[in-house]
Formats: C-alpha cells, structure tokens, sequence
C-alpha cells in the first residue's frame, strides 16, 4: 500500500515545462522524504511486535513527466491490513499525508484550497 503527493501537471504546467524547475522541485521533495518517513515512523498507532512493520515504512522520490512524486509506502506484505483492518485503527500512510500535507505544499510554494484527503 503506497500513497503519494502529487504537483500535477495542471497546476503547475508553465513552471515544470523547465527542467531546471522540476529539478528544484524533486530536490526539495528529497529534503522532504525524510521528516515524511520519520513522521510515519514515529507516529505509526500500532504496538511492534517484531518491529518490521515500522522499519518497513519507507519513502521514494521521483519525476514522471512533469509530476514530481513523493511516495509514502509499506514494504511488509501485511501492510495494506494495518491501513485498512478496523476501519483504519492502525493506519499511518493517510495520517502522515494529513499531518504533513500543508507543510509539503508550502515547502514547493503552493497553497491549499479546497484540497480534501
């Protein structure tokens, strides 16, 4: 299970066009994917039991085509059942996204309106 934040294309589609832009914008979500992995890290609602879980948090940073994409994933198999069994008693990727998003958006200079999670 993985979730992302995205600077679409429409939004953004006069600056990403320059190449040099869309590198500040993938060098800016690098410096960002850590705090976001820390965050979920840190404030996953579970008890370890084996503590593969919480290590197995992790980030991923890349472009495709105009949209610069940073991922929020679990690399344990039974990762989907945390964010999902009970209603989402355990989940961690939608609450870091909740959490981080204003600071994310603000940290590549745009600004929220109207912006549901």
């Amino acid at each position: 299970m993985a979730a992302w934040f995205f600077i679409l294309e429409d939004t953004l589609s006069t600056l990403m066009g320059s190449e040099h832009i869309l590198a500040e914008a993938q060098d800016r979500a690098r410096e960002l994917a850590p705090r976001i992995e820390a965050y979920a890290k840190q404030n996953a609602p579970w008890t370890d039991r084996t503590g593969q879980a919480r290590e197995g948090l992790g980030t991923n940073v890349y472009a495709q085509g105009t949209e610069v994409i940073i991922e929020l994933y679990h690399s344990v198999d039974y990762g989907y059942w945390l964010e999902v069994i009970q209603s989402g008693r355990f989940a961690i990727i939608m609450p870091t996204l909740e959490a981080l998003s204003g600071e994310v958006m603000g940290s590549m200079g745009a600004t929220q309106t109207g912006v549901d999670f």
